[in-house]
């Protein structure tokens, strides 16, 4: 988590927004310091509990193919194991950038195939989140998010996973 912190450089006048967050659990530990954190989230459930635990917190329901705030709204977006779920990758990394400002960072923590979970847990994650999942190797990754305009990708390996960040160019917009 320490260098997903350093990837957020919290400030109080950041805005983050974490796509498919969850409760929030993790966000609260990466984002804690942000001005806003706002996490979005499909699962109905997820929301209502994050809501109850994590109030500094604003959680909307919603996918990340189609995220429901204006253009260039957040100085950050994340996924932090989130990413293999979403059904249509390419919209959501296309809707990631969009409501990034110029200058913002994007960063996903995810699963190298390898270290997936095996093909009964697929299946069972599939049935509860009502879609299969897309583990993807890291330099897929990257070519993805660059396909769609981000910049400056990176790709960081660690034991179980890996992190790809990336920014949104100041002259693209």
């Amino acid at each position: 988590m320490a260098r997903l912190r350093a990837l957020v450089a919290p400030s109080q006048d950041l805005r983050l927004l974490d796509v498919g967050g969850g409760a929030g659990a993790a966000t609260a530990r990466v984002a804690r310091g942000c001005g806003e954190i706002v996490v979005l989230e499909p699962n109905p459930r997820k929301v209502a509990l994050g809501r109850r635990e994590r109030p500094a917190i604003r959680f909307e329901q919603g996918q990340g193919e189609a995220i429901p705030f204006p253009d260039a709204s957040f100085d950050r977006v994340l996924a932090l194991v989130s990413f293999h779920h979403m059904p249509d990758q390419r919209k959501a990394l296309e809707e990631m950038h969009r409501v990034l400002r110029p200058g913002g960072r994007v960063a996903l923590l995810e699963l190298p195939p390898s270290k997936a979970p095996g093909w009964f847990f697929r299946w069972i994650g599939g049935l509860r989140h009502g879609e299969a999942m897309a583990f993807l190797e890291p330099d897929e990754l990257r070519q993805r998010l660059e396909a769609v305009g981000f910049d400056h990708v990176s790709v960081e390996a660690g034991i179980r996973s890996y992190i790809v960040a990336a920014t949104k160019d100041l002259d693209r917009g």
